[in-house]
């Protein structure tokens, strides 16, 4: 995405994007919808050096031809999430070629600490249309007055009430983070007005949402031409509250076949279930999550049976939380996607 021009300097400056994904496209087709997604939940659990031997459970082989499987989910009719049950032999071998994929290509990292939710600007309160919009078209200038240079260190207060040091953004660095992907121009606004101009900057604190809870973290408060109350953008440097990068070798898979549903979002961790988002098309029928447990890793997502053909539906991209039942609590082992292949990390949406 090309980046928008930033006054003052601004544009020079290149920092991550966090990425968005458009959610929901409607078309009206009179075609198959050919997603290839999926979702259900139960578990398969590989011995440490087998290639898919199960561990038993009451009632079951314990030869390890069977696998280890949560009970499904006994929902009520109507129900917005979806069941929960024992994975298909597809999907067992399916994540078995995950595992073997993703371990070749090297096991993710998992986020070294909380991550934000929602945008680095976290308090705008712009009192014409003119200041919005020359905020979104990142025509934002700093004044002579601002200053420039780090500033060092500073804490933040973790969601469980414990505090660490973390380095401090200038106020230049960090609002260019906060600008980074501004686009648009004026809208018919004359140049005049379509513009902000910081004034000061004062280090202050911030409460933001993350993945862990409500964190406390230093924050630049900055003050503008034109508006009575400051805007506050997080100060933390990169590295902290920041998504996990991609890994840089991803794995080599061969495309999901119709009917298998990715986990777009891992929701909630508590004992030994956890909440998965599926993707699916709205005409999508049987929807359910699966879970398939490795001594390292938990495979998650979907399956799911495709409209007929010449179905007439909305080409939508949904998203549906199931409840995966594990065989023991998830601990620090790494939850990926049956489909992609890709990490999944508490509270944070797929790129």
């Amino acid at each position: 995405m090309q980046r928008s021009e930033i006054l003052g300097g601004l544009h020079d400056m290149a920092l991550p994007t966090r990425g968005r994904r458009l959610r929901t496209l409607v078309l009206v087709l009179l075609v198959p919808l050919g997603l290839t997604l999926g979702g259900c939940g139960e578990v398969v659990s590989p011995l440490p050096g087998s290639t898919g031997a199960t561990a038993p459970r009451s009632g079951e082989a314990s030869d390890g031809r069977q696998p280890l499987t949560g009970a499904p989910s006994d929902l009520p009719a109507g129900s917005t999430t979806a069941p929960s049950e024992p994975a298909p032999e597809s999907f067992v071998e399916r994540a078995k070629a995950v595992v073997a994929a993703v371990r070749k290509a090297g096991l993710p990292e998992q986020p070294a600490g909380p991550t934000l939710l929602g945008p680095w600007a976290v308090d705008l309160s712009f009192e014409t249309d003119a200041q919005k919009v020359a905020w979104s078209a990142g025509r934002v200038t700093l004044g002579a007055r601002i200053p420039k240079d780090e500033i060092g260190v500073s804490s933040m207060r973790l969601p469980d009430g414990t505090e660490r040091p973390v380095d401090v953004l200038s106020p230049r660095d960090a609002m260019a983070r906060a600008l980074e992907g501004a686009e648009g121009d004026c809208s018919g606004i004359p140049p005049s007005e379509c513009q902000l101009t910081l004034t000061g900057a004062t280090l202050t604190t911030a409460r933001v949402p993350t993945t862990a809870g409500e964190a406390t973290v230093p924050a630049w408060s900055f003050t503008a031409t034109g508006l009575a109350r400051p805007l506050v953008v997080v100060a933390t440097a990169p590295g902290v509250l920041e998504p996990p990068q991609p890994s840089a070798t991803p794995p080599a898979l061969p495309p999901a076949s119709p009917g298998l549903s990715s986990a777009d979002a891992l929701a909630d961790v508590s004992g030994e279930t956890i909440t998965v988002q599926l993707g699916h098309g709205a005409c999508d029928r049987d929807l359910a999550g699966h879970a398939v447990e490795f001594p390292d890793l938990v495979v998650v997502g979907g399956t799911f049976t495709p409209p007929d053909p010449g179905t007439m539906c909305t080409m939508q991209y949904l998203l549906t939380p199931t409840v995966l039942h594990l065989a023991k609590p998830l601990g620090d082992r790494l939850v990926i996607d049956i489909a992609s292949g890709s990490p999944r990390y508490l509270g944070v949406p797929a790129s």
